[in-house]
């Protein structure tokens, strides 16, 4: 049921594009409205597809969202001990990160700004292709969208100074 929902949803979604204001200079076809729309829509099926794929394999976020050491043997010439089998295995507890749940925030809030901003620029150069675009406030945008994966390299490049005992 909820499969036919979000199917329903991505198609009312990718045939919006017959609600878009067409003031522009020029009439656009509908093949050029489906060419600018074709981003959104490809992002939405890869969202649909990986979500999909994650739920059928048993995966949470909570799982992808936690630090996972590797295990380092404690001589380097030391073969590595294979372990017993009904006797359980020491680990350490894996913490979950605050700082990777931002970068990840970030990362699909920068996946979906960049998609939109796509589109708006193909459907406005289909519409008045003599008008020029002007990009030079999109740097602002990039370095904003980059602030949030600022946390996440602190506590890796951190991690990676502290001296280990």
């Amino acid at each position: 049921m909820k499969r036919k929902i979000l199917l329903i949803i991505v198609f009312s979604i990718s045939t919006s594009y017959l609600f878009a204001d067409t003031s522009g200079d020029k009439d656009i076809s509908t093949a050029q409205t489906w060419i600018s729309f074709l981003p959104v829509i490809f992002f939405l099926l890869i969202l649909m597809i990986t979500t999909f794929k994650l739920k059928n394999d048993h995966i949470k976020l909570s799982d992808l969202l936690t630090e996972k050491d590797p295990v380092i043997p404690a001589a380097v010439g030391a073969p590595a001990v294979a372990p017993v089998p009904g006797v359980p295995v020491a680990t350490s507890p894996s913490s979950q990160s605050v700082s990777r749940f931002i970068a990840f925030l970030t990362g699909l809030v920068a996946l979906s700004i960049g998609i939109c901003i796509t589109t708006f620029y193909m459907y406005s150069y289909f519409s008045n292709p003599t008008a020029k675009i002007d990009f030079s406030n999109l740097t602002n945008v990039i370095w904003g969208l980059g602030i949030g994966v600022l946390p996440y390299g602190f506590n890796k490049a951190s991690a990676a100074l502290k001296p280990t005992s």
